[in-house]
């Protein structure tokens, strides 16, 4: 079941702006892979157990799914090092 709507929060877009061309090309790619099949990624646990993360080499992108609406709002798009902080 595809999503509708991509959301990307500002927050998620600046950080995407700042990473190497091709780190930002596969992450690009991936965000059409998370619109086709939202549950493509695992869900996380305790306090972010509503959100999913699919990873993309070192970086991970955190997004939320609400099947409801078939909205998809990315939150954070970071180095795995910092992402869930």
């Amino acid at each position: 079941m595809p999503a509708k709507l991509l959301i990307v929060q500002k927050t998620a877009q600046k950080k995407l702006l700042k990473l190497p061309l091709k780190v930002h090309r596969r992450i690009v790619e991936t965000l059409d892979l998370i619109q086709n099949d939202p549950l493509i990624g695992p869900k996380l646990r305790g306090e972010l157990e509503n959100y999913h993360k699919l990873r993309i080499g070192d970086y991970r992108i955190v997004y939320k799914f609400d099947s409801k609406k078939r909205q998809i709002e990315i939150v954070n798009i970071e180095h795995r090092q910092g992402v869930y902080k």
